[in-house]
Formats: structure tokens, sequence, C-alpha cells
């Protein structure tokens, strides 16, 4: 198993006893998440790109959602949810280029193009998340997960907070992986 989720693992020991509260919450971001990665069949299913959707949805957490506010609060589940995806599939052995139709496809959709991010912030931030995350590399598919986890804190996000340099960046760094 990556180390993150090894980590995520001590740190979720306790609430992961099927008798807790948190179980419940952390099935259902399980099958969120992973139906989320089933609508994308053009990225690959594997600790590497869900590694990439756990760091996404943390920097995203950590960075846009105001400190100690209700919808901070109940983000927790979702990483319990991550680990209970992640836990049982493979690391993969594939090319770091894996995952680039996925990365095409959003490249296209977004407002600016990621060949000219100017944004060294989400820049920083998706390098820094990929440099904490210690052996998930930075591939297509790592990058594609981690676009998804910052996607899928839109609801957590107060109004008027747009995540889009985010993606923007990750897709910047992805488009450069030969």
């Amino acid at each position: 198993m990556r180390s993150c989720f090894a980590g995520l693992a001590d740190g979720l020991h306790d609430q992961l006893a099927d008798d807790t509260d948190y179980a419940v919450l952390f099935e259902y971001h399980h099958r969120r998440i992973a139906g989320v990665f089933r609508s994308q069949p053009d990225l690959p299913l594997h600790q590497d790109s869900v590694g990439g959707f756990l760091h996404g949805f943390l920097t995203t957490a950590a960075h846009l959602i105001p400190d100690g506010s209700v919808q901070q609060q109940t983000t927790f589940p979702v990483l319990g949810g991550t680990l209970l995806l992640a836990r049982h599939l493979p690391i993969p052995d594939a090319p770091a280029t894996a995952g680039r139709a996925f990365i095409d496809r959003l490249a296209d959709e977004l407002p600016q193009s990621p060949a000219s991010v100017h944004d060294d912030l989400a820049l920083a931030l998706v390098t820094g998340a990929f440099a904490i995350a210690g052996d998930i590399p930075v591939t297509c598919s790592a990058l594609g997960g981690f676009c998804l986890g910052v996607i899928y804190t839109n609801p957590w996000l107060p109004d008027g907070i747009d995540p889009t340099a985010l993606i923007t960046a990750a897709c910047h760094l992805a488009l450069h992986i030969r």
C-alpha cells in the first residue's frame, strides 16, 4: 500500500471499526468516489490515481475551505472513503502517460489553457501536494485523480470560491509528461 494510505489507515484506525458512526459515512464516500472514477473510463483506477484524488481533495480543503468551519469539519469522512477505495487497488505498473486522454479532455473544458498557466501559487500547491504524498509519482493518472479530488470538494466550498486554478495547474503539469 502506498505510504499515504498506510498513514491514513493508522490515523483512522479507531474510526474504521464497524461499530462507529463513521463507518456509514466512510462507506457512502467510498461508493461515491468509486462512482466518480467509473464515470471517467479513460482515467485508470489504482492507488496512484486515488492517491492523487486524496491529495487534490486535501489541498483544496486546506486552502479554500475556511478553517474551523462546519464545511471543513464535515470533510473528514471523505478521507475514510478514500482509504476504503484505495486499500484493495493495485500499485500500477503503467506508463506515466496513462490517463492522458482524461487530462486532454479536462484541459479542453478549462477557461484558461493549461499550456499557458500563470498561477504560480496553484502550481506550487499541486507540486507541494505530490511532495507531501511521498511515493505517489507525478503521472497523468495521479494528476487526473488530483483533479477529481479538487472537483469533489465543490459541495464544501463557500460561494464564490473557484478551484479551477488548481485543476489548470495539474493539467499543465500532466501535459508536460512524456
